[in-house]
């Protein structure tokens, strides 16, 4: 189903004065809902824990100098690196200051709960993400992954660090539209933050001769989040008639947002309410924790088409997108 009319943001429906059929107004929804951060800080100690739990195990298969343990490794990667990717996503929720009520509170806990896994700050990360909202589908997107098909060849540049150049390349771009000066600080700073972790909690293992656990953290946050991370992106918004033989840096793409359905690994591959990535766009104020009623709103409305239409699976995208058909002629 087409969505027609010039919107705040590209790919949504006019939802200005909405009414459901029931009475209710959305804005004076959206302005009842209050996160739920006590869910929100549950949801990532919980991911934190997961991955705790694969690290430790790589640390201790590899104890004694087992000479299996390297062997492993990229096993116990595959799990930390999930678990990584989970929980960077709720680094989103910080840029929509949905960690804490205290707008300052919240950047200071995402810039040292989140952000440092992936050395950013959540002003800098704010910037480039709310640039995605605004050029969804267009050349100018700060978020390029969905310009490419989860293909053999996209899992080779990432393992091999092309599409990481793409991606910081537009992140850079994107910061730079706002104020270089001011965000260039902010920017070596998250940096710092994420090479100090990183280089303690290597240099922790090293010291311990837990090197398989090294070499499976490395591999985790090197190779496997990397991919997992573009690889989310794809199935939230590339097209399922997206072309190979189009360069979409060059061609609109145009908006698609899907609806994920709920299972253990959409809750957890689609973190912090990625799942329902639709509702993110069509109300980008409104925490994952508000989902239910957010979309029990819309299905109370005209628009309950749309959210119909948008429903599919992870793994049905996915096995279209991975054998992507060119161009016809």
């Amino acid at each position: 189903m087409s969505q027609s009319g010039r919107t705040p943001f590209p790919g949504n429906p006019r939802l200005q004065g909405l009414v459901s059929h029931s009475g209710t107004r959305l804005d004076d929804l959206t302005r009842s809902l209050v996160p739920r951060y006590g869910w929100v800080w549950t949801d990532v100690a919980l991911r934190y824990l997961a991955m705790g739990v694969g690290l430790v195990a790589a640390c201790a298969v590899g104890r004694g100098g087992n000479p299996w343990a390297f062997a492993a490794a990229p096993i116990f990667a595959l799990w930390i690196g999930y678990w990584f990717a989970s929980i960077v996503l709720f680094m989103h929720e910080g840029a929509h200051y949905n960690l804490h009520a205290d707008k300052r509170l919240n950047d200071q806990l995402a810039n040292w709960a989140v952000c440092p896994l992936i050395g950013a700050d959540i002003a800098s990360y704010r910037a480039v993400h709310w640039q995605h909202h605004l050029h969804l589908g267009e050349t100018t997107d700060t978020e390029v992954s969905y310009f490419y098909a989860p293909t053999v060849r996209f899992l080779l540049e990432t393992i091999f660090g092309v599409h990481a150049l793409r991606v910081f390349r537009n992140h850079q771009t994107g910061v730079g539209q706002r104020n270089p000066t001011e965000t260039q600080t902010v920017r070596w700073i998250g940096l710092g933050r994420g090479v100090v972790l990183h280089a303690l909690l290597l240099g922790f293992l090293v010291w311990q001769q837990w090197f398989a656990g090294a070499f499976a953290w490395v591999l985790a946050v090197g190779l496997v989040f990397p991919y997992l991370s573009a690889l989310r992106q794809q199935l939230e918004h590339r097209s399922l008639e997206a072309s190979t033989d189009i360069d979409y840096s060059e061609v609109p793409h145009g908006a698609v947002n899907r609806m994920f359905q709920a299972s253990p690994f959409s809750r957890t591959f689609g973190s912090a309410g990625f799942r329902r990535h639709l509702l993110h766009h069509w109300c980008p104020a409104v925490s994952y924790t508000n989902y239910d009623e957010l979309e029990t709103f819309f299905l109370d409305t005209k628009f309950r088409p749309f959210i119909e239409d948008a429903r599919t699976s992870y793994g049905e995208v996915w096995r279209t997108l991975s054998n992507p058909a060119p161009s016809a002629g």
